[in-house]
C-alpha cells in the first residue's frame, strides 16, 4: 500500500513537470511569433527615389543624389545621356551631392 502511494505520487508529480515544461514551450513559441512579426526599425532616413527613365534598364541610367535647400535628399535617377540637362535645371538651393554613372 505505501509503494503504490508512492508510485502515484511520484506519477503525479512527473506529469505537472511535463504539462509545466510543454506550457513553458508553447508560451515561447507564441511569444516569439508575436514579437518577431513586428516590423524592425531602421536607424536610417528613407530618400525618396524619382525614375525618370523607368523604361530605360540600369546599365543605362546615372543616379545623381540632389541636396535641397532645406537639407532632405531625393536620388534622381536618369538616363545617362541628360544628366548635364537634369543636373543645369534644378531648383534653386538644390545641389548634386554625389552622382553614379
Amino acid at each position: 500500500m505505501k509503494g503504490s502511494a508512492f508510485g502515484i505520487i511520484i506519477l503525479l508529480v512527473c506529469i505537472l513537470a511535463i504539462l509545466a515544461m510543454g506550457g513553458y514551450i508553447f508560451y515561447r513559441s507564441f511569444n516569439n511569433q508575436t514579437t518577431n512579426t513586428a516590423a524592425p526599425i531602421s536607424a536610417m532616413p528613407t530618400i525618396a527615389v524619382k525614375d525618370f527613365a523607368p523604361g530605360l534598364p540600369m546599365s543605362q541610367k546615372a543616379t545623381i543624389l540632389i541636396q535641397t535647400s532645406d537639407s532632405s535628399d531625393i536620388k534622381y535617377v536618369v538616363p545617362k545621356d541628360q544628366v548635364s540637362t537634369y543636373v543645369k535645371n534644378l531648383p534653386e538651393g538644390y545641389h548634386v551631392a554625389s552622382q553614379m554613372p
